[in-house]
């Protein structure tokens, strides 16, 4: 069943959009600073941008998916807005064109991404039963699959050409991905049910127990990642003064122990727990960042990415699944909530990486790393206290059908 037609459709979208962004996140970094010439606090001004006007869109839709706008459009849509920015940077040398592309094209691709976990998740839900939580994990997994083959591959390029290459081909991954949901995917619209309680319809997602301390927490651990992935290539290339095509081999490396990773913890959420699995992954993260402080040579970064692939593998792919058992009803708003609190995380890390790269270091970055996972955990256990039940209990109700 998982090997179906169907199924693979879900996970080539996730491929070729994981392909996508795994071109351009790891470099748009160094294109600010290298290419247009900006400092780091305008770096971190332009990350923020990018990051709320994605944030303030993709909630807006989320809302209108769960009321019943198609799904398949906005995915679509957000392709195309993909597929735009890419054009635009390629061929401008101007800042501020760059920032407007980001705040009015790439914030509808944050829209459309939420929306690929939620088509995957309602057709696993209807089809694969007591699999569905293993697809999700599957999906998440695709997407991994495509950062052990993008950033390494978008540095070469790079390397070897030039930025305008490596947009170019992030832009065809992403018409790659347009092409396979246009022609593999059901314009599938959801009817609100009559019967739906009020506080459901309108969105009230707050009192559902528990999901805000439970998206603090991912927003706190992917606070720590993002302000990784900013500062890596920057200090790596300007600080130690290694090539930056080994930034691409670190995130493929990690990427690639990420893949058995998030597979793994699909089965063994629902036996060992969700809670225990996340704190083992916030404790490899802590242990990652502050080994990022004692490393100089290459073989230190390689050997850390272990702890690295453990801490995304387990958040990636348990957080989303979380969030949506926790408001089943609302299953648009639930991936756009998780989606929200990780493009929060980058506004987040691109503030901190902007004001200390700028007046301290950017080596300074990964002990604040270290210190984000560290909270992340601690809200994770508030999560729990917060559903006033054991943690085993917790897990139950959580991965219940």
């Amino acid at each position: 069943m998982l090997l179906a037609k169907q199924p693979c459709i879900y996970l080539l979208i996730c491929l070729f959009s994981g392909l996508s962004g795994s071109f351009i996140s790891p470099l748009l970094s160094l294109y600010l600073i290298e290419a247009l010439g900006v400092s780091p606090l305008t770096m971190g001004f332009f990350m923020t941008c990018m990051v709320l006007s994605g944030v303030l869109v993709s909630q807006f839709v989320a809302k209108k998916s769960d009321a019943g706008l198609s799904r398949k459009r906005i995915i679509l849509t957000g392709q195309c807005g993909f597929m735009v920015t890419t054009i635009i940077l390629a061929l401008t040398q101007h800042y501020y064109t760059a920032l407007l592309a980001v705040i009015f094209f790439m914030s509808l691709n944050a829209a459309a991404a939420p929306q690929i976990f939620t088509m995957g998740r309602s057709y696993a839900d209807k089809h694969l039963g007591d699999k569905a939580v293993v697809f999700v994990s599957m999906m998440r997994a695709a997407m991994a699959l495509s950062w052990v083959i993008g950033p390494p591959l978008a540095f070469l390029i790079n390397d070897l050409f030039s930025f305008q290459q490596t947009f170019l081909i992030a832009g065809f991954f992403s018409a790659s991905a347009f092409i396979t949901v246009l022609k593999g995917l059901p314009d599938i619209q959801i009817k609100k049910a009559e019967s739906t309680p009020k506080s459901v319809q309108t969105g009230n997602w707050l009192n559902i127990s528990g999901v805000l301390l439970f998206l603090i927490s991912m927003f706190f651990v992917f606070s720590a990642n993002n302000m990784y992935i900013t500062s890596i290539s920057l200090y790596i290339t300007q600080e130690l003064n290694f090539d930056a095509k080994w930034v691409g081999y670190f995130m493929g490396i990690a990427a690639f122990i990420e893949i058995p990773i998030m597979l793994s913890a699909g089965y063994l959420a629902p036996r060992i727990g969700s809670a225990r699995l996340i704190y083992i992954a916030c404790i490899s993260g802590t242990v990652f960042y502050s080994g990022l402080l004692f490393a100089e040579q290459i073989w230190h970064f390689m050997l850390l990415q272990l702890f690295n692939g453990l801490f995304i593998g387990i958040n990636a792919s348990l957080g989303m699944v979380v969030v949506q058992d926790m408001m089943k009803k609302q299953m648009g708003m639930a991936s756009t909530l998780f989606n929200n609190s990780l493009m929060l995380s980058g506004l987040s890390s691109s503030l901190m990486v902007g004001l200390i790269a700028e007046y301290i270091s950017y080596y300074a970055v990964f002990g604040a790393s270290a210190l984000f996972c560290l909270t992340g955990l601690f809200f994770m256990r508030f999560a729990q206290k917060a559903q006033q039940k054991p943690a085993s209990e917790f897990v139950h109700q959580v991965y219940a059908e």
